[in-house]
């Protein structure tokens, strides 16, 4: 394996949870019950290199770089258990690089990550690919050994890409891609956005704030109605003419539902920036991921979009996006 100058690049594509984000917690699955999440991947990438190194050394490039002579020394727990779990201990160079920040944007980065670095540790090892199901199992087990703490829509988004119906239980989960009429995809992402909150946050201590609160009955129903929320969602966007204005509703009063159920995942400064958007033309939105921070998706009013971007900027950046289809897969290498 030492230096036979073989380069692998793989990539992972981030999501956007519109609404159930939350009810695909292990906890919430107690006593038969269902969690529910609608989604889809969008053309923001995780990019993972892989490669031979010239001596035993490992290296990983990530916010530093890092050169150890075996991988159990790397401090990135996701870079390292990776390597460990494909059996590269030496020898080899790794590469990360993201369109965005891989913690705290709300985005699934996390996953992303994960699942492009088995897509490039099991094509250098000459393994066949995984396919979607097993790869969003093995990504969630070895975010796990990495201590990240988080439900399990974000793995089963990376692995399989694309606009999806997803259903958890404790037995399984259920992906069912979501087919939407021709030209209502396309309006749809049209209208949706990413603005940054320019705020960072501890995502661990919200999501074990998120973990005690499914205990607490006095909060529990609050996502049983982000869950119900995301059945209307879904019904909406399956009719042939969906309704914007009905989408923007389900999606505002789902953030409202996880403000109330865990305080943690909003500030003052992400609900200005909140109330900024809804007065200048978004029909509803919501923090993603852990919140706290990271990136607000908003959909907008028709038309609108360009001006609430044009006037964020520049103390804030809007993003447009385009929904994807595909999932975590090898892009590129140099050997056939």
């Amino acid at each position: 394996m030492l230096h036979n100058r073989r380069h692998v690049l793989a990539r992972s594509p981030m999501r956007v949870s519109f609404v159930g984000g939350g009810t695909d917690f292990p906890e919430f699955l107690g006593d038969g019950r269902q969690g529910h999440v609608v989604s889809t991947t969008i053309d923001l990438y995780c990019y993972v290199k892989l490669k031979d190194m010239f001596d035993t050394n490992v290296r990983v490039h990530h916010s530093t770089i890092e050169t150890e002579p075996t991988a159990s020394r790397i401090t990135h727990l996701y870079a390292r258990n990776a390597l460990e779990n494909h059996g590269l201990f030496r020898g080899v160079e790794v590469v990360l690089t993201s369109d965005v920040m891989t913690t705290g944007s709300g985005l699934g980065a996390s996953s992303s990550l994960m699942t492009a670095l088995i897509c490039a540790c099991r094509e250098f090892r000459g393994e066949p690919p995984l396919m979607p199901d097993e790869m969003a199992k093995t990504a969630y087990r070895l975010e796990l050994e990495s201590g990240t703490v988080g439900g399990l829509q974000d793995q089963y988004a990376a692995a399989f890409g694309g606009f999806n119906s997803i259903t958890f239980s404790q037995e399984e989960v259920h992906l069912e891609p979501i087919n939407l009429e021709p030209g209502t995809e396309q309006t749809l992402c049209d209208r949706l956005f990413l603005v940054y909150s320019n705020l960072a946050r501890k995502e661990a201590d919200i999501q074990e704030n998120h973990k005690r609160n499914i205990f607490d009955k006095g909060k529990d129903d609050y996502l049983n109605q982000i869950l119900n929320l995301s059945y209307e969602f879904k019904g909406e966007l399956l009719k042939p003419t969906p309704d914007f204005d009905t989408l923007g509703k389900i999606l505002h009063e789902s953030w409202l539902m996880k403000r109330r159920f865990n305080q943690a995942v909003t500030n003052v400064y992400v609900d200005q920036l909140y109330d900024y958007l809804l007065e200048n033309g978004m029909l509803g939105g919501k923090i993603l991921g852990a919140g706290g921070g990271g990136f607000i998706l908003g959909l907008a009013k028709e038309g609108l979009k360009d001006s609430i971007i044009y006037k964020l900027y520049p103390n804030f950046i809007g993003l447009n996006l385009s929904c994807t289809s595909r999932g975590a897969e090898v892009v590129w290498k140099n050997w056939q």
